[in-house]
């Protein structure tokens, strides 16, 4: 499986996983739940999550979902997502307690952060490898597959910092 968007879903089925056996353990720790958007904001994703995304979108016959550009989030509609099942990795893991490196700490070292609405009364809860999200680990392979993505498509003149905001699947379907 050469392919970087199969790869993608691939990364995006790990993540779900993780996250439904995160979910599952901190489950009386979190408030988040469906139709809670509070998280949900207008992002732009690297190539390979859009273009997966596109296609999937349109492979199961999509037509434009309704886009609301005074929400937070376009793809709300009524706090719940119109492209969940297609939705990118960021939005798979919101609320989750995620594990980055932060170098701008005296000392540098690993950092949790998760949705301010959830363990606001777990002042006893450690956090470590079993109960975390990597997003450190996560985003290098995204990059990893969003480079090969531009690479096997040079038709679509693309840089590995490009970004395409999720707002022109719009202009796609």
């Amino acid at each position: 499986m050469n392919n970087p968007i199969e790869q993608y879903r691939q990364l995006r089925i790990q993540v779900d996983q993780k996250a439904t056996v995160l979910e599952s353990g901190h489950s009386d720790h979190m408030a988040c739940q469906k139709g809670c958007c509070g998280c949900c904001l207008n992002l732009s994703v690297w190539p390979v999550e859009f273009y997966s995304i596109l296609d999937e979108m349109k492979r199961c016959g999509w037509k434009k979902p309704a886009f609301d550009e005074a929400a937070g989030c376009g793809f709300l509609k009524d706090g719940l997502c119109a492209i969940y099942p297609f939705r990118p990795v960021i939005c798979r893991t919101h609320g989750l307690p995620l594990v980055y490196w932060h170098d701008e700490t005296d000392p540098p070292g690993w950092g949790v952060m998760f949705c301010e609405k959830n363990f606001t009364e777990s002042d006893d809860l450690a956090f470590g490898p079993d109960n975390t999200l990597n997003m450190d680990e996560i985003n290098e392979k995204l990059a990893r597959l969003n480079i090969a993505f531009i690479e096997a498509h040079p038709e679509l003149n693309l840089m590995p910092e490009t970004r395409i905001e999720l707002r022109k699947l719009l202009d796609e379907l």
